[in-house]
C-alpha cells in the first residue's frame, strides 16, 4: 500500500497524524506531491519527516520560493516563506539544500506524480469541475492529453476528489473507496495534510493499494497547531482558517 501526501505546510500535528493513521493501515511507501513547508509553524519538524520516508518528494510552489526568493505570494504567505527560509538555514542538516534538489514531476509506472497539474507541474491548479462544460474539458484533458500514464496525482488545490471519464467524484464519510481498473484514466487531487481547504478541517491524504484507491481524512490537534503560529508571530489568518478548512 502506497500513501500519496501533499501540502503539508510544516504542520507537524496534522503530519504525525497521517503518519499514525498509515501506520495503522500498512502503508509501505510513502509519496509527497510538494509543498511540505509554508504557511506552518513547524518547518524542521517537518522538512525531517519528509526528508527521512519520503520515497518521493516533489517540488511544489513553496519549495520553489524558499530556494529561489521569487514568487508572487500574499503578504501572509511570503511573511510565512521568508520566517521559513530562516529557520531552516537555522535547523541544518542539509535541509536547505535536500529542498533545492527536488523534482516538479516523478513518472513511476503508468503513475504521474505533480504538485499542479500535467500542464504546469509546479504551479497550475486542477479545478473541480463545477459545470458541465467544465465536466466535457476535464474528460477531453483525460482522453486527450494523458499519454505515457494513466492515473495522474496532483496536489496545490488542498481540495480532494477524483476526475474521471464517467464524472467527478467528491469523496465524503458514506464513501470513500473506488476502484481504478488497470487503463482507467483519472486526476486524484488528495487535499491536504496541513491545511485543508473544502471546509474539513481534518488532515487529507489518499492510499492506493493495487487498484483501490481510499481517500482518508485524520483529526488532528489543530488548536496546538494554531498556537504555535501565534507564538512565532505568523499572521493571525494562517491560525484561523485552520478552523474553518478554507
Amino acid at each position: 500500500m502506497i500513501a500519496i501526501l501533499s501540502d503539508l505546510h510544516a504542520n507537524l500535528e496534522a503530519t504525525e497524524a497521517v503518519f499514525r493513521t498509515c501506520e495503522a493501515l500498512g502503508v509501505k511507501s510513502y509519496w509527497c506531491l510538494g509543498d511540505v513547508i509554508g504557511y506552518g509553524p513547524d518547518p524542521v519538524a517537518v522538512a525531517r519527516y519528509a526528508k527521512e520516508r519520503f520515497e518521493s518528494s516533489l517540488m511544489g510552489n513553496h519549495e520553489e520560493a524558499l530556494v529561489t526568493g521569487r514568487h508572487r505570494f500574499n503578504p501572509h504567505a511570503a511573511q510565512a516563506i521568508d520566517w521559513t527560509r530562516r529557520m531552516l538555514r537555522a535547523g541544518g542538516g542539509g535541509l536547505m539544500e535536500w529542498f533545492a534538489e527536488r523534482k516538479a514531476f516523478a513518472l513511476k509506472g503508468n503513475v504521474l506524480m505533480v504538485h499542479g497539474s500535467i500542464y504546469d507541474p509546479v504551479h497550475d491548479y486542477v479545478d473541480e469541475p463545477e459545470n458541465p462544460i467544465e465536466a466535457n474539458q476535464m474528460i477531453e484533458t483525460l482522453n486527450r492529453d494523458f499519454s505515457g500514464f494513466d492515473l495522474c496525482f496532483a496536489g496545490h488545490n488542498h481540495t480532494p476528489f477524483l476526475a474521471t471519464t464517467v464524472g467527478v467524484m467528491i469523496p465524503h464519510d458514506g464513501h470513500r473507496s473506488f476502484r481504478l481498473p488497470k487503463g482507467h484514466k483519472a486526476y486524484i487531487c488528495v487535499g491536504s495534510v496541513g491545511q485543508p481547504r473544502d471546509r474539513d478541517v481534518r488532515a487529507s491524504f489518499a492510499t492506493l493499494d493495487g487498484e483501490q484507491l481510499t481517500f482518508h481524512r485524520v483529526p488532528y490537534d489543530l488548536r496546538a497547531t494554531q498556537a504555535k503560529i501565534r507564538t512565532h508571530g505568523l499572521n493571525e489568518f494562517l491560525a484561523e482558517r485552520l478552523a474553518e478548512g478554507i
